[in-house]
């Protein structure tokens, strides 16, 4: 038997509403605030796209180096593969959290493929360089995913001495 309107609003429906506010004001001043972590993680996700870029321009420079750094190129686009699903686009737009990500800027590489690898040697260097350091100035998860990509990159340049 259906109910007649009264205009009025039931104690359910109340209460829903006044659990569901928390929820929307938190998610409200979480948009607002800060993310601390962003710079860290758009400097990953840059240096692994100038890693990249290297790696693809030393390929086309040097054909003969293509077994050796072919491995390298592929664990740097699943790292940043893995990187962009941590960024939340727009994100990083905002002037206190650290910028838009740059689009890639390979390293110029030398006309000598020993020379072409002491470059690409001295980017992954770098590049694990930062990343330990950006581990130390974020959350816990990302710490260590970032940790994880500075050991990978420390490995590549072990990988990358020695004649081509």
């Amino acid at each position: 038997m259906p109910q007649a309107r009264t205009g009025r609003v039931s104690r359910r429906a109340v209460l829903g509403g006044t659990l569901t506010l928390p929820l929307l004001a938190g998610c409200a001043a979480e948009a607002a605030a800060p993310r601390t972590g962003v710079p860290a993680l758009v400097g990953a996700i840059a240096s692994e796209q100038d890693l990249i870029a290297s790696y693809e321009a030393a390929r086309a420079a040097h054909a003969s180096l293509a077994g050796r750094i072919d491995p390298v190129l592929a664990r740097h686009r699943e790292h940043l593969a893995v990187l962009r699903r941590h960024y939340v686009p727009g994100s990083g737009e905002r002037a206190d959290e650290g910028g838009a990500i740059p689009p890639p800027r390979p390293q110029k590489i030398p006309a000598a493929p020993r020379e072409a690898l002491a470059v690409l040697r001295q980017a992954e260097t770098k590049a694990a360089t930062a990343r330990v350091a950006d581990a130390g100035k974020v959350d816990p998860a990302l710490a260590q995913l970032l940790a994880s990509i500075g050991a990978c990159e420390a490995g590549h340049a072990a990988a990358l001495v020695g004649a081509p």
